[in-house]
């Protein structure tokens, strides 16, 4: 039996949520959310899943976070993963600039797992 990793985050959006939506109905949508109202157009994604899954969701992140900016105001996709392994301990996956960068969670959000 593979660990469970427990992945919680949101990706904004300006302009390119029909693209997003799009992407995460190839695959799995349990997790997912896009909440309603207000200005902020987001999705969010709080689930713990086998790590022989983890992948799968990256893939989809990474593959959203590549959208190209839907106006000449060049704003990509942006957002934030905590991303926790019962083994391996917790990453942090920052959405930015076309790409997903993954590493080590900075110590001040351990709280959220002890």
């Amino acid at each position: 039996m593979s660990a469970w990793v427990y992945i919680r985050g949101w990706l904004e959006f300006s302009g390119q949520r029909s693209e997003a939506e799009r992407i995460i109905r190839q695959g799995e949508t349990e997790g997912w959310v896009f909440p309603e109202g207000g200005w902020l157009d987001a999705a969010c994604y709080a689930r713990a899943v086998r790590e022989s899954q983890v992948d799968e969701v990256l893939a989809r992140i990474r593959q959203i976070a590549a959208l190209p900016p839907a106006d000449a105001d060049g704003d990509r996709v942006c957002g934030l993963f905590l991303v926790f392994h019962e083994v391996k301990g917790q990453q942090e996956w920052q959405v930015r600039d076309g790409d997903v960068l993954v590493g080590q969670a900075p110590p001040r959000y351990d709280y959220l797992w002890k």
